[in-house]
């Protein structure tokens, strides 16, 4: 419908400060929320499909991401570059408590929006022994767990770890050949990966990486790569 005032005036009459007011409060009502197209000229770029709401939500549906990855290689024959995850860092083999703690460079940061499912991908490379002294938890197969985590180390998903077990054969000294005793692809060596699957009712700033348990002294991630799809609801 049209803008109508409330108040009317007529020629000579005194007018009231109230009545004037309250013209432009109507007005102003009728703006911002009663507008309808009919009462636009047609011939205006100011119509109705530029000022009705959208039918659409702008947020919804879009889907942006973040990537990051680290390559250790041999740098001159003679040191490499790694992350250690051993016993003595997350304390694991020497006191029998269990102390996680985060893989440097995994994590990532991202403001999420709005409400938004949130898929993290990661993938690892490790070596885990050989690891066949008597210090600590007994003499046994010992192993190297990692998992991600959500806002921070003390919020593990211990539900998506996964390990790699020790040799505790120790190493094969015979003539032909010298090495790990039992085959790299069956014990302590090989690539991991895996994905975590999340949901935010946002906004928020989201952190997502990560983090490593290990009794075995000597074990180290060569390589890792993780990345973050962020999905709008």
């Amino acid at each position: 419908m049209a803008y109508t005032p409330p108040n009317t005036f007529t020629t000579a009459t005194p007018l009231d400060a109230a009545d004037v007011q309250g013209n432009l409060d109507a007005l102003r009502v009728y703006l911002h929320e009663q507008v309808v197209g009919a009462d636009l000229r047609a011939v205006q770029f100011v119509d109705g499909r530029h000022v009705q709401a959208p039918e659409w939500d702008p947020i919804r549906g879009l889907q942006h991401g973040v990537s990051g990855w680290q390559g250790s290689q041999w740098s001159g024959g003679a040191a490499v570059r790694v992350s250690f995850t051993t016993s003595a860092i997350t304390g694991r083999r020497y006191t029998g408590a269990e102390q996680w703690v985060q893989q440097p460079g995994t994590g990532l940061t991202i403001d999420i929006r709005a409400p938004a499912t949130i898929l993290f991908h990661y993938w690892w490379e490790v070596e885990a022994g050989p690891d066949d002294g008597s210090r600590g938890p007994g003499t046994s197969d010992r192993y190297s767990y990692t998992a991600p985590y959500v806002g921070s180390v003390g919020l593990v998903i211990a539900s998506a770890s996964q390990e790699v077990v020790n040799n505790t054969n120790g190493w094969s000294v015979g003539t032909d050949a010298k090495g790990a005793d039992s085959p790299y692809t069956y014990i302590g060596y090989g690539q991991h990966d895996g994905v975590y699957l999340d949901t935010t009712t946002g906004p928020q700033r989201y952190t997502v990486g990560l983090c490593s348990l290990s009794t075995i002294d000597r074990s180290a991630v060569l390589n890792w790569g993780v990345s973050i799809e962020v999905t709008y609801l």
